[in-house]
């Protein structure tokens, strides 16, 4: 933030095949990969530089996970959280010691494969409802169970929940941060409450994210919006890549 507002409009009105490349997972690896080399390699950043960004990465975790939980578009809420993370790739980088800068690059590598799983599944929901509004979802679990497990694995790991992927950069992030802390001052704790707090908004948006689609109950009026609706998961050709970026 603030120059994040491309990603949840293009998560919205891209096809999902371009939202699963660009925002979920491309600009990610190139952005912040070029960020890092610039931090290292270009430019002797000072302390007050890497506060500065350590305070970026804050205010984009806890701005952009909030503006998720407010969401009713499954894909637009995924958009906001690839906003989300990558404050923590920022904060990890603005710790500017090593295990903080190598947990933000970790957490790059994760966020590309759990979020393409997660708008890759989206994408499955779509096709299958001809919606995405989370208003019209629910009960998708015993209909589509393939893509309910990927998406449920998929979510936890991008809410730090061990022992997936995500906890263990979120971890370094956050060793790195109390390895700032030894050098003094106090904002190291308000940026680990940050990002912990963050983490914890995550996973309850998930948690409604989960409900609204897959469990809770099935919306009345979508079998007239989308006439006969099949029992069965979609094609293998849609639900193998999901499985395998959960696995």
């Amino acid at each position: 933030m603030p120059f994040h507002t491309w990603i949840p409009e293009t998560a919205k009105e891209a096809p999902i095949s371009v939202t699963a490349f660009l925002p979920a997972s491309l600009d990610k690896l190139l952005g912040i990969y070029l960020l890092v080399r610039l931090v290292l390699n270009v430019f002797i950043l000072n302390s007050f530089v890497y506060a500065i960004l350590m305070v970026i990465g804050s205010i984009t975790i806890i701005a952009a996970v909030m503006m998720a939980l407010v969401q009713h578009d499954f894909k637009k809420l995924l958009g906001y959280h690839a906003v989300s993370q990558v404050g923590y790739m920022v904060l990890g980088i603005g710790t500017g010691n090593p295990i903080g800068i190598a947990g933000g690059l970790f957490h790059m590598l994760n966020h590309a494969i759990y979020k393409c799983c997660l708008f890759l599944s989206a994408g499955n929901v779509e096709y299958k409802t001809k919606t995405s509004e989370l208003d019209n979802l629910g009960g998708l679990s015993k209909i589509m169970p393939i893509t309910f497990l990927a998406t449920l694995i998929a979510s936890a790991a991008i809410s730090g929940v061990p022992p997936f992927n995500g906890f263990f950069s979120k971890w370094m992030i956050y060793q790195g941060l109390i390895e700032r802390g030894k050098s003094g001052g106090v904002l190291w704790i308000i940026c680990l409450g940050a990002a912990m707090f963050g983490s914890g908004l995550t996973l309850a948006s998930f948690i409604k994210l989960i409900h609204a689609v897959f469990l809770g109950q099935e919306a009345g009026h979508r079998s007239q919006v989308t006439g006969h609706r099949s029992r069965d998961e979609v094609s293998w050709q849609m639900w193998l890549p999901v499985s395998i970026l959960a696995i």
